[in-house]
């Protein structure tokens, strides 16, 4: 190898190693911006009508799984007081007079992830004597106690485990008793099958403590996922918790969760009947309002400030002082290089046939403008339309660029389909349905077209299947945030792959494809060496 190659080589990979090193020890930097958990803005207000003298309501509480911050409960003429438990917080307005406006509470809520709970084999336990509240009995009328009672007959065998239980209610009140806000007595849902969410909750804490269960109803806000329609106010739903294997174990009845909390749930109280009073108070409306205040999950915009911090040149080389909407192209670009190199590897060490080297990339950029499902749908039925042209647009002999403009028009006719039937729904962004699927594909059609002509089909099917291959590796590169973040904040680490790309390049023995490829040639070697 020349000398100014193994210069290249060393700068190629001396330069990003020692800005790296430099970032991390001289600047006590980290490479990629710390992971932040869901953060969200939760506002709560109450109206009290009348000559209300004092509001109680419950609110959300540090926990393992959420923290609470810059909790603003104070209202003007009134004295916010606060009471804790050990699972759960109650925060109430007083006033001497009656309190005439709203009163509020406003919380930001870091919530981390909540585990799926292990179920064990049930375990000898003493309740300790503040479990007494889990098990009392709830006053119920004749016909209530008889209803429940058959009930229990008709489900359960009596040689249950309390997990058994657990279970076997669990799946009865889920799916036998469809959520209807319209019934709320245990008599009529027990009858008619529909229940509201907090009826049901009180049937599966019920029948649990009747078996010396400890089970709790359990107030909580659902908060909006991304891809929801906005909803400006929420109210208070309800779910379950049983006290199993020492732990408090998550059941919701409404939603088919045992075991398990999706994180989108808010817990605002663990022990609705103590509460049961003030929320259903006639005289008192409510309204939550939640916001996601923070959606993605690194904190880009504290690195920056961290950065800026530094005074360090290194600011000048970083994309972090760039327009918010020129963070966002470079993002994406910077997983590029990756692909491409994802491609050397794979058509030069491997030997996986391509259409030429931009196609899978380009590809890759299709999956990750619209959708990974829809691409590879869209994609297969561009592949059909190249075998239309085939055998249609041969037999014409057109001259090239009305052969294109076909082309161009069979993709417009493809799209249009496709939204027609609902396939659009796929498109993650609209907008680029325009000039990203046309681009790409029509050129690909051609090359499909040229290649079955020139190669024949079973090279060209090869050729498509290491397309979609490469292009699929590529795009699953897109869904490492972490690796995404790396890049964006480190583009110095570019240089590393322009060194792996000269080595590559620089490679002139044997692809992997190739040992396959010429194994019966390699065993009649051996022979004749055996021979001789």
């Amino acid at each position: 190898m020349k000398k100014w190659l193994i210069a290249i080589l060393i700068m190629c990979f001396a330069i990003p190693i020692s800005m790296l090193w430099y970032k991390t020890q001289k600047l006590s930097l980290s490479l990629i911006p710390q992971k932040m958990d869901d953060v969200w803005n939760i506002h709560l207000t109450i109206d009290p009508k009348g000559d209300v003298f004092s509001v109680t309501f419950p609110v959300p509480k540090t926990n393992e799984f959420l923290k609470v911050s810059d909790e603003r409960i104070k209202v003007k003429g009134t004295q916010a007081l606060v009471e804790e438990s050990s699972d759960s917080k109650l925060v109430t307005w007083v006033s001497k007079k009656p309190i005439s406006g709203k009163v509020s509470y406003s919380a930001r809520i870091d919530i981390n992830a909540i585990p799926t709970f292990k179920m064990t084999k049930d375990e000898a336990i003493t309740y300790p004597k503040l479990f007494k509240k889990y098990l009392k009995k709830p006053d119920l009328t004749p016909e209530e106690e008889e209803i429940l009672k058959t009930l229990e007959g008709a489900i359960l065998e009596g040689k249950e485990t309390k997990s058994q239980l657990a279970r076997k209610i669990f799946y009865y009140v889920n799916e036998e008793i469809q959520r209807n806000i319209k019934f709320k007595t245990i008599q009529d849902a027990l009858n008619t099958g529909k229940g509201s969410p907090l009826i049901k909750a009180k049937i599966y804490t019920y029948l649990m403590r009747r078996h010396n269960i400890p089970s709790r109803i359990v107030a909580l806000v659902r908060l909006p996922l991304p891809e929801d329609p906005p909803v400006a106010k929420h109210k208070l739903t309800f779910a379950n918790e049983v006290f199993l294997n020492n732990k408090w174990i998550p059941v919701d009845t409404n939603r088919g969760h045992f075991a398990e909390r999706p994180d989108r749930y808010l817990v605002f109280y663990h022990h609705y009947e103590e509460i049961e009073s003030s929320l259903s108070r006639k005289k008192l409306t409510y309204t939550i309002s939640a916001e996601r205040s923070v959606i993605n999950k690194f904190n880009k915009e504290s690195y920056r400030q961290e950065l800026i911090k530094k005074d360090s040149t290194i600011l000048a080389l970083s994309f972090y002082k760039l327009p918010l909407p020129m963070q966002n192209i470079f993002a994406l670009m910077v997983i590029i290089p990756l692909g491409a190199l994802v491609l050397c590897i794979a058509r030069n060490l491997i030997g996986i046939p391509t259409f030429g080297m931009f196609t899978p990339i380009l590809l890759t950029m299709f999956f990750k403008e619209t959708n990974l499902t829809f691409g590879i749908i869209f994609f297969l039925a561009t592949v059909l339309i190249g075998i239309f042209e085939r055998y249609v647009l041969d037999k014409l002999y057109l001259l090239a660029i009305p052969r294109l403009s076909i082309l161009l028009t069979l993709v417009i006719i493809l799209l249009m389909l496709f939204s027609f039937t609902g396939l659009d729904q796929y498109f993650s962004i609209q907008s680029h349905i325009s000039f990203f699927p046309i681009v790409i594909v029509t050129t690909f059609i051609e090359k499909f077209s040229i290649m079955i002509t020139e190669e024949g089909w079973v090279t060209t099917f090869k050729a498509l299947l290491g397309t979609l291959m490469i292009s699929v590796m590529s795009y699953s590169l897109y869904s490492i945030n972490s690796l995404e973040v790396l890049m964006f904040s480190n583009p110095e680490i570019l240089l590393i792959v322009i060194g792996l790309l000269i080595l590559i390049g620089r490679y002139t023995g044997y692809r992997v494809s190739e040992f396959f490829r010429f194994k019966d040639l390699v065993k009649q070697v051996k022979v004749k060496k055996n021979a001789l």
